[in-house]
């Protein structure tokens, strides 16, 4: 008599495994639907952190870049002038020279 009820007794075990698996497939594939219709959102506000401290590390960048280019058109329009200006005074210069010459020392070809 023992080997009956052993065989009913394993019977049942395997019945509730079966059970159990039927329920965590049908628990895996519900949670599959509901991921499959809930539609998932994205929204841009708000930045990881890392991306927030690339985007204003290329800002900075941006800004120290047209900062230098600034000054090195600044720098290069101050040198221009000054050379201009040097050049300006040479050629004056050397205008009232030549007319100071030619008035009081070139002898008068006339």
């Amino acid at each position: 008599m023992d080997s009956p009820d052993k065989k009913a007794r394993e019977l049942r075990h395997k019945e509730q495994e079966l059970r159990k698996r039927e329920q965590e497939i049908r628990l895996r594939e519900l949670e599959a639907e509901i991921d499959r219709s809930v539609p998932e959102y994205r929204t841009t506000k708000y930045k990881e952190p890392d991306s927030q401290v690339k985007g204003k590390l290329k800002q900075w960048r941006r800004k120290i870049i047209a900062a230098a280019q600034f000054t090195g058109i600044v720098i290069a329009v101050v040198v221009a002038v000054r050379i201009a200006s040097w050049l300006a005074t040479v050629v004056i210069v050397g205008g009232i020279a030549l007319i100071a010459y030619k008035m009081f020392f070139a002898e008068d070809r006339s």
